[in-house]
C-alpha cells in the first residue's frame, strides 16, 4: 500500500507574478492557474487567519497530483522574513528539486541574476547545489533523482524538474515522528538518510550537529531534522503562516473515507485545527496545527476535478472576471 502522497508544498510570497515567472523560466514548471477565491470567512476558518485575502497560484512539474502553491496575501500583511534567517530555525527551510539538466539550470539561473551558494557537491551525475529563489525561500538541486526507481506518474516528464523533498527543522524529533508517522500514517524511509553530514555545508552549516528522520510521502520525501548545534531558533515572536516564506504542506486524499480518517485521527491525537474542514463536494479541506506549531493541510480531491484545483497545467485565474453564478456552482458542486 503507498504511503500518504504529498501533493502540494505552499509558499507566502511577497510578489507573486514575479515568482511564478521566476519558476517558470528557471525550472521549467508550469503556470496551473489560480483562485482569487481565497478570502472572507470560509478561508479564515481554513487557514486560521482574520479577514484574509490572497491571490494564490499554483505551479505543477513533471509529476501527477503535485504542485506548488503561492499565497501572495493581502489581509492580514505579511511580514518578510527575519534578515538574519537560518536553515536550523524552526519550520518548514528547503525544498529538493531534481533538475534533468543541471549545467543548464544554472545557466539559466545565471541569467536570472540567481548564483549558487556554494560550488556543486558530488561527483557528475549526482551533484547537489543549493539556491535562494527570489524571496530567499532555500532550494537545494538534485542531479540524481532519489525517487526514480519508485516514480509516480509522471504525464509532464519532459518538463525535466519534479519536486523531491521538504525539510523541516524541528524542536524535538520525536514528537515530530509521532506526528507524522503514528497520527497521520508516514512511513520512515528504507532508503535511510537523504543526506551526509557533509551536505550541511550546502546551506551554510557546515560542521552541523543535527538528528534527522527521512519518512516517505509517496514518491517525495518528508525530511526531519532536529538540530542540536545550531540549536534551531524557535518561531519568530508573532508568527502566522502568512509571513513570508514555506507556509506549510498538503497531505493528498482521493478517497473521501481516507480524509475523514486522518482528520479523525489527528483530532484524537490532541491535534488542533484551524476550524472544521470546509467540506464542498468534489474537495475537502482542513490545516491542522501538531503540537510543535507545523500548519499541515489535509487536501481531498476527486481526479476529475484535479485542473480546477492547479493540479494540470493552465493559466486561468478563477475568480478573475468569474460570474457570481459560476462560483457559486463550484462550491455547490
Amino acid at each position: 500500500m503507498p504511503s500518504l502522497p504529498l501533493c502540494q508544498i505552499a509558499f507566502s510570497v511577497l510578489d507573486g507574478r514575479r515568482s511564478l515567472r521566476w519558476y517558470q523560466e528557471a525550472f521549467g514548471f508550469a503556470a496551473a492557474g489560480g483562485t482569487r477565491l481565497f478570502r472572507g470567512p470560509l478561508a479564515s476558518r481554513v487557514q486560521g487567519l482574520p479577514n484574509v485575502a490572497s491571490i494564490c497560484r499554483w505551479l505543477v512539474d513533471a509529476q501527477d497530483f503535485f504542485q506548488l502553491e503561492l499565497f501572495q496575501f493581502s489581509r492580514p500583511t505579511p511580514r518578510p522574513r527575519r534578515p538574519d534567517a537560518r536553515p536550523s530555525d524552526i519550520g518548514y527551510t528547503r525544498v529538493g528539486i531534481h533538475v534533468a539538466e543541471l549545467d543548464a539550470t544554472l545557466a539559466r539561473l545565471a541569467s536570472l541574476g540567481t548564483r549558487p551558494l556554494t560550488a556543486p557537491m558530488g561527483a557528475r551525475g549526482t551533484r547537489r547545489v543549493c539556491i535562494h529563489d527570489l524571496e530567499g525561500n532555500l532550494l537545494e538541486l538534485m542531479e540524481d533523482d532519489p525517487r526514480e526507481p519508485t516514480a509516480r506518474a509522471r504525464p509532464r516528464r519532459a518538463t525535466g524538474v519534479a519536486v523531491r523533498s521538504i525539510t523541516l527543522s524541528v524542536p524535538d524529533l520525536e514528537r515530530s515522528r509521532r506526528f507524522f508517522v503514528e497520527t497521520l500514517g508516514l512511513r520512515e524511509s528504507a532508503g535511510g538518510a537523504l543526506h551526509r553530514p557533509e551536505h550541511e555545508a550546502l546551506w551554510g552549516l557546515a560542521g552541523a550537529q543535527r538528528h534527522t528522520l527521512v519518512l516517505d510521502a509517496d514518491d517525495l520525501f518528508v525530511e526531519l531534522v532536529q538540530y542540536t548545534d545550531p540549536i534551531g531558533r524557535p518561531w519568530p515572536d508573532g508568527y502566522r503562516i502568512c509571513d513570508q516564506g514555506l507556509l506549510n504542506v498538503a497531505f493528498g486524499f482521493r478517497d473521501r473515507r481516507d480524509f475523514e480518517a486522518a482528520y479523525a485521527r489527528c483530532r484524537a491525537a490532541g491535534i488542533r485545527p484551524n476550524g472544521e474542514p470546509l467540506r464542498l463536494g468534489v474537495w475537502s479541506v482542513v490545516y491542522v496545527n501538531d503540537d510543535q506549531g507545523f500548519s499541515v493541510e489535509l487536501l481531498f480531491v476527486r481526479p476529475w476535478y484535479d485542473g480546477r484545483m492547479g493540479f494540470k497545467p493552465h493559466r486561468a485565474l478563477l475568480g478573475d472576471g468569474t460570474p457570481a453564478r459560476v462560483v457559486r456552482r463550484e462550491v455547490a458542486e
